[in-house]
């Protein structure tokens, strides 16, 4: 059941990473953290449920937008990385 909490505490890490990427680009430009929806930078095209998913869709589109290919940074990968794992070793930790 451990290992449930743990991975459970990951995906939560993850989306709150997706979500912090949100605020660190949107905040500085004094833009909504809400609206639009999630849009590629470069093309405007918002990106598809399919292409929102943490961490996977980065490595999954090879860090390209779908549409138009522009380089989408790691920054993006590696925040939702960092946090899925702060959030998994702090419930890892809580647990021992």
């Amino acid at each position: 059941m451990d290992w449930f909490v743990v991975a459970l505490a990951f995906v939560a890490g993850a989306a709150l990473g997706s979500f912090l990427n949100v605020v660190i680009t949107r905040v500085p430009k004094h833009e909504s953290i809400v609206r639009p929806a999630s849009h590629c930078p470069s093309c405007g095209t918002p990106v598809a449920p399919r292409d929102n998913i943490p961490i996977v869709s980065w490595l999954v589109l090879r860090g390209r937008c779908r549409v138009c290919g522009w380089h989408i940074p790691i920054r993006y990968w590696l925040v939702e990385v960092v946090t899925a794992v702060v959030f998994a070793l702090v419930a890892w930790v809580l647990l021992a």
